[in-house]
């Protein structure tokens, strides 16, 4: 008898991609897969809430417009807005635009984001989301193993 097996890789990173077209979304999925992420892409907001709700993920792509909708009434965004902070500080937030300057640190601020990035810039994504993740991973390490030390995570 011959079992199936698969193997389980210790720290396997998972990325959701939000993002409407086509062409984009090739982009964003192959710079995630370079990066070793596995990912996932939404359909639709209703299946983005799905993942979301069974899913942990590392890192997020969202298009501002996803689902036909702007900024301030896209569902999903509204929805990683409001997480509550202990699951949505696990989660890499990268917010693509038309309009946003790639890497601009307030705007990314004022948009709950960890990074923003232009639609124009994301044949540089890989490099981009390198760069960030690793910033943003320094950034709050002594946060992540002081929480770890208290057994709050």
């Amino acid at each position: 008898m011959e079992m199936n097996t698969e193997e389980y890789e210790e720290e396997v990173r998972s990325a959701l991609v939000c993002e409407d077209n086509a062409e984009l979304r090739g982009g964003i999925t192959s710079a995630l897969g370079e990066l070793k992420y596995t990912v996932e892409i939404a359909a639709g907001a209703d299946d983005a809430f799905e993942k979301l709700k069974f899913n942990q993920y590392d890192v997020i792509v969202l298009n501002e417009k996803f689902g036909g909708s702007a900024t301030g009434n896209n569902t999903v965004y509204k929805h990683l807005q409001f997480m509550p902070m202990g699951a949505r500080r696990r989660i890499f937030f990268a917010l693509v635009g038309q309009n946003l300057k790639t890497s601009d640190n307030m705007a990314a601020f004022s948009r709950s984001a960890n990074i923003v990035v232009n639609e124009k810039d994301l044949p540089n994504l890989k490099a981009i989301l390198k760069k960030s993740i690793a910033d943003n991973d320094q950034f709050y390490k002594v946060f992540r193993e002081s929480l770890v030390k208290m057994g709050k995570q």
